[in-house]
């Protein structure tokens, strides 16, 4: 296989408050950059600013394929999703999901409609846009989180953002401007699902989803007054409690009838999203065990440390070989019609 361009955003300062997050990706790079090594497949990394920046690098460059690591610009938080729309007009094919996929995940509104109109179980919530109020009187009481309805790696998402409703409304309205005022988005406020989380993982091969082993989040660590999420700090502040104390269970301890509903379901909401090459889906279940879709995550973070890279380790894929059917499938959809295409190696 000719060379690889491994793209990857920029992330800005360290005094960013969700500098974490973002400087994350270095992680994924070197990852990919040592499975290329083991290949024996040439690879060079490149860091792009935004948008116009990468039409200005690409021009120049010879590589055909892209390992696309571009999660986020500092600039604007929807224009990486145009980054293998923007390869693709250069005659060049990015690894994971293509732009419309991208755009539609990154709205988790517009995805969760489209999930429910494929009829797939997601938790009931409304959207509440900058400048307007909630409308209360739209849900029923209980348990609702609140968060940003464009970010991902949990940003905006504490271990305050679970409040009863309509109780809390007061608490709730604050909360909701708060998250206006932080990221200028809407703000999504969902049914909480207490039981259980679960991430699944999801790889293409030669058109098909395969679900990896599924993968649950320990919250035994967490007393009863305890909200049991992933949130920011559990994702990315190393000395939290949370961080230190939600270990991931592969395979999940689930009945067999219920482990085959989520894989069905991860795989059905792969398809609806429109994903490709890999993707991750997140669920929660409640007390009867009944899976609701939280996310479809179409570019998770594949760094060795992830859930991820444990859920296709537990499937028996070698990091190197994931990476090598990914780089594969992007080299494919490069074949002109009726060409033969090269196996990946499921």
């Amino acid at each position: 296989m000719e060379s690889i361009l491994i793209l990857h955003n920029t992330f800005g300062s360290p005094d960013d408050p969700l500098y974490e997050s973002r400087a994350g990706v270095m992680d994924q790079v070197t990852a990919v950059s040592q499975a290329l090594d083991a290949l024996g497949i040439g690879g060079e990394i490149l860091a792009v600013e935004n948008l116009r920046h990468l039409t200005q690098v690409l021009g120049p460059r010879t590589e055909t394929v892209i390992f696309n690591l571009a999660e986020e610009f500092l600039c604007s938080i929807e224009q990486a999703c145009f980054v293998p729309a923007a390869c693709w007009a250069f005659g060049k094919s990015c690894t994971g999901s293509g732009t419309p996929s991208l755009l539609l995940a990154q709205n988790k509104i517009y995805a969760k409609a489209v999930l429910r109109d494929a009829g797939l179980p997601c938790p009931e919530g409304i959207a509440v846009y900058p400048q307007q109020k909630a409308d209360w009187d739209r849900l029923s009481a209980g348990r609702y989180i609140f968060k940003p309805a464009y970010c991902d790696a949990s940003e905006g998402i504490t271990a305050e953002s679970v409040l009863l409703l309509p109780h809390g409304k007061k608490k709730a309205d604050a909360l909701i401007e708060k998250l206006h005022r932080l990221f200028a988005q809407p703000v999504i406020v969902e049914r909480f699902i207490p039981a259980r989380e679960l991430n699944v993982s999801v790889i293409e091969c030669d058109g098909k989803a395969n679900v990896m082993p599924l993968a649950e989040i320990d919250f035994s660590a967490f007393s009863d007054t305890q909200t049991k999420i992933v949130d920011y700090d559990a994702k990315w502040q190393k000395d939290s409690f949370g961080y230190n104390n939600t270990p991931r269970k592969i395979p999940a301890d689930l009945p067999d009838e219920v482990a085959g509903r989520v894989k069905t379901l991860a795989a059905a909401a792969f398809g609806a999203v429109g994903c490709r090459d890999y993707a991750r889906v997140d669920f929660r279940l409640d007390d009867d065990l009944n899976p609701f879709i939280l996310e479809v995550n179409p570019n998770p973070d594949i760094s060795p440390d992830a859930g991820f890279a444990a859920a296709i380790a537990a499937g028996g894929i070698p990091y190197e070989q994931f990476v090598r059917r990914v780089l594969i499938n992007a080299q494919n959809r490069l074949a002109p019609a009726g060409a033969d295409k090269k196996e990946s190696p499921c």
